[in-house]
């Protein structure tokens, strides 16, 4: 086999073939060799006479062997390769991924951790010390204009609930992105567990802040209960009342520089229906409770102003009158 390999790569033209011979040397060699200047002739070399015809012969056999191959067998291959496939190198690479994202959940874990609160530090911030004035109105109607002024003017933080929700849908690492996105774009409410939580959140970032405008909250009675329950009463509700009319050209003509997902007609739209038959109770409630300002929004942007800043401005003297009542009621109390 080795000559028969050797003569086959030294000469290309030379078909070889190995067998036994009756008599004489062990091998014989047959093929076709070619002449210099000529046609190719039958050479031989050792015992033996065969033909062409017989060499052409002895190659079909051997890939006609092929052809006999069982289809069962080629089946039955088959199958085992898919199954091994199956059994073993699906499952493998499926666990990677597996432990992957286990490892990424993990590490989502501890950013989430770190982001918040323990139930100690909760517990131990004085809430109930802050002034918490929420400020509501339809979408478009000037929350967030006018609480900017009030920021500059009070010395007020402003935590906006709208954006508060769209920074915690864009964090990397927030377990709510993409449930917050979904409520975003249907105009809908987003469970109160997370809007609460991120104000929560946003007050205990500002320790040294007495004074809270919560903008865009709360959108229904539950979230405001639930906010009053687990983190403290709002002192008065800022709203702003305005004609959906006004409201839908602001929006329309917002949505052309805000990037926002929610400035276009079809969220617009849904977001009148949530204010209408979800947040408009909330301010009833409130006023039934004599805690509403109201402030119209058909007049000019400073005189809605003007008007929003002499409202303020008498609730905070009113606190401030309120304040030292209570803390003149304690001493005597104490002296006693």
């Amino acid at each position: 086999m080795f000559a028969s390999a050797l003569l086959r790569s030294s000469h290309p033209r030379l078909i070889v073939r190995a067998g036994r011979a009756s008599a004489g040397p062990k091998f014989a060699l047959r093929g076709y060799a070619t002449v210099p200047g000529g046609k190719p002739n039958q050479a031989r070399m050792g015992q033996g006479g065969g033909t062409n015809a017989k060499s052409n012969s002895s190659e079909k056999s051997i890939f006609g062997r092929f052809n006999e191959i069982n289809p069962f067998a080629l089946v039955a291959a088959a199958t085992i390769l898919i199954s091994g496939y199956s059994l073993i190198i699906k499952p493998y690479f499926e666990w990677r991924t597996d432990l992957k994202k286990r490892a990424d959940e993990r590490v989502k874990e501890e950013e989430i951790g770190k982001a918040g609160y323990s139930d100690e530090e909760v517990a131990q911030f004085p809430f109930g010390t802050k002034t918490v004035v929420f400020v509501l109105g339809g979408p478009g109607s000037g929350k967030g204009t006018n609480s900017a002024k009030l920021v500059e003017d009070f010395g007020f933080v402003h935590l906006s609930a709208g954006d508060l929700l769209r920074a915690e849908q864009q964090r990397d690492v927030s377990q709510y992105g993409e449930l917050i996105g979904h409520y975003i774009r249907e105009g809908l409410i987003v469970p109160h567990e997370i809007t609460i939580g991120l104000l929560r959140n946003a007050m205990m970032d500002r320790p040294e802040s007495d004074r809270f405008l919560i903008d865009g909250f709360p959108r229904n009675l539950v979230q405001a209960k639930a906010f009053e329950d687990t983190v403290c009463k709002a002192k008065k509700v800022l709203y702003f009342e305005c004609p959906e009319a006004t409201m839908l050209e602001r929006l329309l003509d917002r949505g052309k520089t805000s990037g926002r997902t929610d400035d276009n007609i079809g969220s617009i739209k849904k977001r009148f229906r949530t204010y209408i038959n979800d947040s408009k109770p909330v301010i009833d409630e409130y006023a039934k409770e004599g805690k509403v300002m109201t402030v119209s929004c058909e007049a000019s942007v400073e005189d809605v102003y003007k008007h929003t800043h002499d409202q303020m401005k008498a609730l905070l003297q009113d606190l401030e009158k309120q304040a030292v009542e209570e803390k003149q009621t304690k001493e005597k109390s104490d002296k006693k």
